[in-house]
């Protein structure tokens, strides 16, 4: 799936390693593994989107339209774009682990709130044409599923350039997808919110079989959200759950899921 504009391609800096870490020291947290792979395609830049659906009244969409805001550019990560820009949110009395990554026709700024889950930040818009702050996804996976490219007219859900996957295609990507494929399938299957405890039972096979850190991280900020998400519905214990996350300690630090979980039980 076409996810850059090659026509107004730009000519983006290196993303390095010793900047990611160096910012993510900074924030006390964990940038998307679906993040990082789209600017590890190209760091930055237009996208062939132009719109993001939200569920708030704003003041870009049409009064009785399905709400949407612009959403068009995501910028480069690098130290130096994180200092230039460290400054901004608070003008706005935006305070705390957040940080700027893209934006829409000059008033719209997403960023990352990484103070509620540091593993999988939820994206936010600051709005400062009206100084407002509103939730847009609960994750970035989430965030790829809202984008679209927006006509004059509001798109009918079979225009949309992304929708959900049906089931049928989820399981499709699952079986034989690569590992990016399976990424994007699980995360819309944890959007739609259909069969948890199957959902819960594969995440949590994932992770114990698997000794990838990033791996682990993305498939368990699923699991964690999918469990307290649908916790009523679940056979599946919070315990069994925090257990295994704790297994994998060597491989990688899931301290800050494991204590959101706690919070539940």
């Amino acid at each position: 799936m076409t996810f850059w504009n090659e026509e107004k391609k730009l000519t983006a800096p290196a993303l390095l390693q010793a900047d990611i870490h160096r910012i993510q020291t900074e924030l006390i947290g964990r940038f998307p593994e679906s993040y990082l792979e789209k600017l590890s395609e190209q760091n930055g830049g237009f996208v062939v989107f132009n719109a993001v659906s939200v569920d708030f009244e704003n003041t870009w969409s049409e009064p009785g339209a399905q709400p949407f805001l612009p959403f068009t550019f995501i910028q480069p990560l690098s130290y130096d774009v994180y200092q230039s820009n460290v400054g901004t949110l608070p003008e706005w009395d935006v305070t705390g682990k957040k940080m700027i990554f893209a934006h829409g026709d000059g008033s719209y700024f997403y960023y990352f709130n990484f103070e509620d889950n540091a593993h999988q930040p939820s994206v936010w818009c600051l709005d400062i044409s009206v100084i407002s702050n509103h939730v847009v996804a609960s994750s970035f996976d989430e965030l790829l599923t809202k984008l679209s490219v927006q006509k004059d007219e509001p798109l009918d859900a079979a225009d949309a350039s992304v929708s959900f996957l049906t089931m049928a295609e989820i399981l499709e990507f699952i079986d034989h997808g690569d590992e990016d494929d399976t990424l994007l399938a699980y995360s819309h299957w944890m959007v739609i919110g259909q069969e948890p405890e199957r959902l819960v039972r594969e995440l949590m096979q994932r992770i114990e079989q698997s000794n990838h850190e990033d791996q682990i991280d993305s498939y368990a900020g699923y699991l964690a959200e999918t469990m307290i998400n649908h916790s009523e519905k679940l056979q599946t214990s919070f315990e069994d759950v925090i257990d295994l996350l704790k297994s994998k300690h060597l491989i990688t630090d899931l301290s800050d899921l494991i204590e959101w979980l706690n919070e539940e039980l």
